[in-house]
């Protein structure tokens, strides 16, 4: 089979729409299913970073109430009394300091000066500090506990958060300012948030907007590192302006991440937890892979599958076609294709049929027209030349003679101008009939002009001249009784010509004979026969 007709195929056009629909309804499907599950999947690990964000708050919150209520017991209980002596008040701090250590860096005690006097456990230069330019210190001075700004320490040089709480005396007057220092990064408070992870690269961030830090982090490079500008992060900006929720949005770094932000109550800060799109729609991407290897044998089986039931229903046409081609180049008669089934493909077999009787109904009808005369169904000049072709080769091969009669009709257009072509068809027909009935089945006889006839009588053996006389007078007997025409009676006779010829006469040689003679004869008279070649004997008169 050439690539061409291949090409060329119904059934490689109904495979390739088919594989066209695969592929068509895969995309589609892609495009759909991906959209879906990507605001899906964008929607539930929102929600989840959202819930990580406030688990995580709350959890500071307690730990910085937890620690603000143990600051607030202690300044409440301190000894007035030990202020003036600094070795009693460090014992008194190392005591409730060890009972309770959840200040990791230490508790400290500063006068109204903001002058360190106390601290536990001690950090060689801490005592003799001045804090009083600190807004914790400060807040506290006023009466009121507070916590400080997240800062990296002058004498620990580790990043802590201070918190401050007001020491009274009996007539509530401000006499000192307890204070705590708790190590951002230790283990105890939010520094467990280097550790953990959200997933594989997922991470978390604790944010002072007033200070515009981040408290701590995931990651321990960004611990009192400065937020970024405004413009950077987008979802950052709205943050920092005071809105809480999920999003998605572009960090610093430039990737692509999901976040979901939450106050921690009591503190102006926020908890972001934060996870990559690459690794939170990390399913919709083997979802993709999955669906697009579907898609491949999807469309494997509409080759495999379709091609072969195509192939089966459209047999019957392929087979149709073969037998239609071979009739048309000859090498099948015309005959009807098979009608295997009641579908289509029947349907246009029956159709086919149906033009191929019309077909032949219409050779037929122009092979009658083209070899018969159409007024008295004889045969034409055409047939008449196919028939003496014919006996010629008959009488070659069994060295006979043939004879060849040319007939003209006397008295037919007198017929025609009184009574009319009707008349004259008529008298055409009539007379056509009387000289088939006079000449044998193998003798042929055509009308080959208005009033002339050509008789063609093969296989004459023994006296072939003699057998033609007989018969050029069978037929003026049969023309010469009177023709009842329009309910009058016509009489007509018949002129006849005749030449003789064994196998190897010439056609058009014996027409010509035939009709000279038959000229010849109607010169001698109506209703007389003459022999070619022409002698003046051969002038014969019936009746």
């Amino acid at each position: 089979m050439s690539l061409h007709r291949v090409l060329n195929s119904l059934v490689t056009r109904i495979i390739v729409f088919g594989v066209l629909m695969v592929i068509f309804g895969a995309v589609a499907r892609y495009a759909m299913l991906s959209n879906f599950l990507r605001k899906d999947l964008i929607a539930v690990v929102s929600e989840q970073e959202l819930a990580l964000a406030r688990s995580i708050a709350s959890d500071i919150q307690y730990k910085v109430n937890q620690r603000q209520l143990f600051l607030d017991q202690l300044a409440a209980t301190l000894p007035t009394a030990l202020l003036s002596n600094p070795t009693l008040l460090r014992d008194w701090l190392e005591e409730r300091h060890r009972l309770q250590p959840l200040f990791t860096l230490g508790l400290l005690v500063a006068n109204t000066d903001g002058k360190v006097v106390s601290d536990f456990p001690p950090v060689p230069g801490r005592v003799g500090t001045s804090l009083a330019q600190a807004g914790h210190f400060r807040t506290a001075l006023k009466g009121e506990s507070s916590i400080g700004r997240a800062l990296v320490g002058p004498t620990t040089l580790q990043p802590l958060l201070p918190m401050a709480a007001p020491v009274r005396d009996s007539g509530g007057a401000v006499r000192a300012v307890l204070m705590g220092a708790t190590a951002l990064t230790g283990p105890g408070f939010i520094g467990r948030l280097e550790q953990e992870r959200v997933g594989k690269f997922g991470s978390f961030l604790v944010i002072s907007p007033n200070d515009q830090l981040f408290l701590t982090a995931s990651d321990a490079t960004m611990v009192l590192k400065p937020t970024p500008p405004t413009g950077v992060n987008l979802l950052h900006d709205r943050a920092m302006k005071g809105f809480r929720g999920s999003g998605m949005t572009v960090n610093a770094q430039g990737g692509e991440e999901i976040s979901g932000i939450a106050s921690v109550p009591g503190t102006s800060w926020f908890v972001v937890a934060r996870m990559p799109t690459s690794e939170a729609l990390a399913t919709l991407d083997r979802v993709r892979t999955f669906e697009i290897q579907r898609s491949a044998i999807g469309i494997l089986f509409v080759v495999l599958v379709v091609g072969l039931m195509v192939g089966w229903m459209l047999r019957p046409l392929h087979r149709a076609a073969e037998q239609a081609k071979g009739m048309a180049r000859g090498e099948l008669p015309l005959q009807p294709l098979q009608t295997g089934r009641d579908d289509e493909v029947g349907n246009m077999t029956r159709a086919f049929n149906r033009l191929l009787e019309k077909l032949t109904s219409s050779q037929a009808a122009l092979e009658l027209i083209a070899h018969r005369d159409t007024l008295t169904g004889l045969p034409n000049r055409a047939l008449l030349a196919d028939r003496m072709q014919q006996a010629l080769a008959r009488a070659q091969r069994n060295s006979t003679q043939m004879a060849v009669l040319f007939l003209d009709l006397d008295g037919f257009k007198a017929i025609n101008d009184t009574l009319g072509h009707e008349a004259g068809d008529e008298a055409l027909r009539v007379i056509s009939k009387r000289l088939t009935a006079v000449i044998r089945e193998t003798d042929t006889l055509a009308r080959v002009g208005g009033d002339e006839f050509v008789l063609i009588a093969g296989d004459l053996r023994d006296d072939a001249e003699a057998g033609a006389r007989v018969l050029a007078t069978k037929c003026i007997d049969a023309v010469s009784p009177a023709l009842i025409l329009k309910e009058r009676p016509c009489q007509m006779s018949v002129s006849i010509g005749v030449a003789l010829a064994g196998g190897d006469g010439n056609a058009d040689s014996l027409l010509v004979d035939a009709d000279d003679a038959m000229y010849r004869a109607k010169q001698s008279g109506p209703g007389r026969f003459v022999m070619a070649p022409y002698r003046q004997e051969d002038i014969s008169l019936v009746g």
